[in-house]
């Protein structure tokens, strides 16, 4: 089961997860989107329209990917939104929004999966998370605090898990760094998405060779890539020292912007050649 499949990284997860040969439900609020990747990869995938925010849908679309492949094995939450800026330029729908899709659809589907795999005898959950679960990123402060609960509350449902002695199923959170997918493609002259840019740009496909590792092996949090993710703990554990480095970080992140931009802009030059 791999929510927000229709594009990006979630398609990529789902790629993986059939080449590796399961079942996969590929869901999406987009429906078009969802039907065209199930389509392309085959008879192992299904597509379902879903919307991560309805706990009742998420039960049906765990229960429908079981009547399917006889059991739930791997349960991705990939889907999130990004809204940039200063949260106080955010209307309400936008807050709510991101808090609803990012962390409570992550609930959802963690809980729906820990039902059933409780049940069948283990399985593995992956949460796509992100540094900012980890650090405070302005111009992404909602989005950031969405983060953080996924993170908290993966952890601590973790920690839950094992003290009621269930050893079988297994939670992990992947935080990478800047994604070069769709969330970002539009962002390259919003300086509300700068920090996004201040590092490399990891392709999709390192975050799939991630969240393969993972399956392999559980780990509780893998950041991507890890140097960074140790100067975002760094800088948590110094948060008055991270919040003056932070512009010369935006600095960095609004160079790569122009840089890219410029590059965009030479290539479609020359395709107009």
């Amino acid at each position: 089961m791999v929510t927000g499949a229709g594009r990006g990284l979630g398609r990529q997860i789902a790629t993986m997860l059939v080449e590796r040969g399961h079942h996969v439900l590929v869901t999406d609020v987009d429906d078009a989107a969802a039907q065209q990747a199930a389509s392309e990869l085959g008879e192992r995938a299904t597509a379902l329209t879903l919307d991560v925010r309805d706990d009742a849908a998420v039960r049906a679309a765990r229960d429908q990917i079981i009547a399917i492949a006889g059991r739930l094995d791997v349960w991705v939450n990939n889907a999130g939104v990004l809204f940039t800026g200063p949260a106080w330029e955010h209307d309400a729908q936008q807050r709510r929004l991101m808090l609803e899709v990012n962390a409570i659809g992550t609930m959802n589907g963690t809980l729906a999966a820990i039902e059933s795999m409780r049940a069948s005898g283990g399985g593995q959950i992956i949460n796509i998370a992100s540094l900012a679960g980890l650090t405070a990123v302005p111009g992404e402060g909602v989005y950031a605090a969405s983060k953080h609960a996924v993170m908290g509350f993966s952890l601590s449902t973790m920690a839950d898990l094992r003290a009621a002695t269930v050893k079988d199923v297994h939670i992990s959170c992947i935080c990478p760094d800047g994604i070069w997918t769709p969330m970002l493609h539009d962002r390259l002259d919003d300086p509300g998405a700068a920090l996004s840019f201040s590092g490399r740009l990891l392709q999709p496909h390192e975050v799939v060779t991630a969240v393969g590792k993972v399956l392999d092996e559980p780990r509780l949090v893998t950041a991507l890539p890890g140097w960074r993710g140790a100067v975002v703990r760094f800088g948590d554990l110094f948060p008055a020292l991270g919040l003056a480095l932070t512009p010369f970080v935006v600095r960095q992140g609004e160079r790569t912007q122009r840089r890219m931009r410029k590059q965009q802009q030479g290539r479609r030059r020359l395709g107009r050649r």
